[in-house]
């Protein structure tokens, strides 16, 4: 697979219940860059409110990794060295035949 990009997934380590009962906060952090294909599905920077502009992408990424976990949430997606944003997983990613994972934000 041609790859023209990277992504780093949210990773939530701890966490939980100490021995009185209390929560204890999870450490939040993100993953080492995991080389993909990135293509664009919409990218509308037509958007406008009072005080400036924003911009509405969205992403179909491939991952040539079947060993890739399936309950990510979160994403930060890198092309051609510029950093596309920070984009939540819309649905479960999906494995697909050729051992590779789509994830779409």
């Amino acid at each position: 697979m041609r790859t023209n990009g990277y992504l780093q997934y949210h990773i939530h380590t701890g966490g939980g219940f100490n021995e009185d009962g209390e929560p204890i906060s999870s450490v939040q952090s993100w993953s080492t860059p995991v080389p993909c294909s990135i293509r664009t599905v919409t990218n509308n920077s037509k958007g406008r409110y009072e005080d400036g502009k924003f911009n509405q992408a969205s992403y179909e990424v491939l991952v040539e990794n079947n060993k890739f976990p399936l309950d990510i949430t979160r994403v930060k997606l890198m092309r051609n060295d510029m950093e596309l944003g920070e984009y939540v997983v819309q649905g479960k990613p999906i494995p697909t035949v050729m051992e590779r994972v789509k994830i779409i934000v």
